[in-house]
């Protein structure tokens, strides 16, 4: 039986700490979140602290501790710090990692210009935070300008910025905080294949969607959707319109597992007995050329804040644009390229097509004109999101309800990452490198995974990736869940005909 040696503090006066050792049973923590190992850890802070009244546990980044898996998996580390309340709030000092000193100081000049910090809210409740993407949030709130920065539930740590996450400033734009993908968002089609249809069906026939569309011309496909005053919009990189690329991104067929609200559902055409299908990816080259363009005409490079109303801010906001735009037409060639190949492209309809890294203008009540920077956050003032778990699990089709102050008008795109690509790349089936491939290609929900990049396919498992039911119940005030999606096949990459 495993254990792990913790050490627990009284969050009120921190200087009272006692050291514990605890047994952890594989199968209690299977079972449930409420079971005997979180109150064996309350029973030994009334003992050892002395604290009669223990109801919370937190985390040294200031998270609740509520899931004990997180004891098992290795997301609360041995000799873990383990603040105990008796229902007043975290009080502790939230500490930063060596490790993140060298990459944070780029922002430090501009974090010389404010001294007080943005309002800080972190939604995930149920789902497990790293706490480095608390550390980047706590740098973010320092930047000139910001207003307010919201962590989503699926909040995890980027190369500098957080993602999963909006920000909301006054008059300055931060290209760096959208990224180089600007654009990526989520498609969702209902087709005209019956929800009957196997998945071997579709591996079968996804072949030749690789490298540049060779059925028609790229650029005229795009001009024909944006008109011709967009004709020239990311011409150069035409060759990789209508491909999905590596990472995150995917193309995926999913059928309606439960319609949760049936009427929401009828208005919408959504029905059990179809097939649809889901496109995440972004605008390529054509989005990282934008951030490098806008890079050398920023002194101190995309880190620096921009004023929005200025020749440099006005230049990269049409680019943005441009690349949006893209990134749609992109999607929409995507579906085609994929729904061709099924011979079910006629009749498919659009049920939906938002982006998930973009900044625009918004006018918010208390605060006036501000712009909302969001990456890896959906849009909540739009209507219908679909919100995909990883490969292998549900995904959730929502409608936004309430006042969307509280999260920047934002939601979870996705799961988010749990391990870091390195980290998952270790995570593999004890098996041959063969079966522990063939392995990864049907998910414990029985649909199929094509990604024949082995490194990619080991990188984006389901087990990289947290728990998207913990996420959605943390968006529970915001949404209401209209459909449970079940995966039954889902297109990464394949190594044929890329140009």
């Amino acid at each position: 039986m495993p254990s792990i040696r913790l050490t627990l503090v009284n969050n009120a006066k921190q200087t009272q700490r006692s050291g514990v050792i605890l047994k952890l049973d594989d199968s209690t923590l299977s079972d449930s979140v409420d079971n005997t190992i979180l109150q064996e850890i309350f029973t030994l802070a009334k003992n050892k602290l002395r604290l009669k009244k223990a109801k919370t546990l937190f985390l040294t980044n200031g998270v609740e501790l509520t899931d004990p898996r997180w004891l098992l998996d290795g997301r609360v580390a041995q000799d873990s710090l383990i603040y105990v309340s008796c229902g007043e709030g975290f009080v502790g000092t939230i500490s930063k990692p060596a490790s993140s000193v060298a990459q944070s100081n780029i922002l430090d000049d501009q974090m010389t210009e404010r001294k007080e910090s943005a309002s800080i809210t972190v939604l995930a409740r149920s789902s497990y935070v790293d706490p480095e993407s608390i550390i980047q949030l706590n740098k973010t709130a320092l930047l000139p300008g910001m207003q307010q920065v919201i962590g989503q539930p699926d909040l995890h740590p980027g190369n500098l910025y957080p993602i999963g996450a909006s920000f909301i400033t006054h008059k300055y734009i931060y290209p760096a905080l959208i990224g180089n993908d600007i654009g990526c968002g989520m498609a969702f089609y209902k087709t005209k294949l019956s929800s009957n249809i196997k998945p071997q069906k579709i591996v079968d026939r996804l072949h030749g969607i690789e490298g540049r569309w060779q059925e028609g011309d790229p650029q005229s496909f795009l001009t024909s959707i944006l008109g011709p005053d967009h004709a020239q919009t990311g011409s150069a990189h035409s060759d990789q319109l209508g491909t999905v690329g590596g990472g995150n991104h995917f193309a995926e067929f999913v059928i309606i597992e439960k319609l949760v609200d049936q009427d929401l559902c009828a208005n919408f055409g959504l029905t059990e007995s179809h097939t649809y299908l889901i496109v995440h990816s972004g605008s390529r080259r054509f989005g990282q050329t934008v951030l490098e363009e806008a890079a050398s005409n920023m002194p101190g490079g995309t880190h620096k804040g921009i004023e929005a109303d200025s020749d440099v801010g006005r230049t990269y906001l049409e680019q943005h644009d441009r690349a949006c735009a893209w990134a749609r037409v992109n999607r929409e060639l995507i579906a085609h390229r994929v729904l061709s190949k099924l011979n079910s492209e006629e009749s498919a309809e659009k049920i939906l097509d938002i982006w998930h890294n973009n900044v625009e203008r918004k006018q918010i009540e208390g605060l006036g004109d501000c712009w909302v920077h969001r990456k890896g956050a959906a849009p909540s003032d739009r209507g219908l999101v679909v919100i995909p778990g990883s490969r292998g699990h549900h995904s959730y089709l929502v409608m936004p309800q309430g006042s969307q102050n509280l999260n920047g008008f934002s939601l979870a795109h996705g799961a988010g990452r749990l391990l870091p690509r390195a980290k998952a790349l270790q995570k593999r089936p004890q098996a041959s490198k063969s079966s522990a491939i063939t392995a990864m290609q049907t998910t414990d929900l029985g649909s199929s995974v094509i990604c024949e990049d082995t490194n990619l396919l080991f990188e984006e498992q389901p087990a990289a990736y947290k728990d998207i039911s913990a996420v959605i119940t943390d968006l529970e005030p915001f949404v209401k869940v209209i459909a449970i999606l079940r995966p039954i096949c889902t297109y990464k990459m394949r190594k044929e005909e890329r140009s």
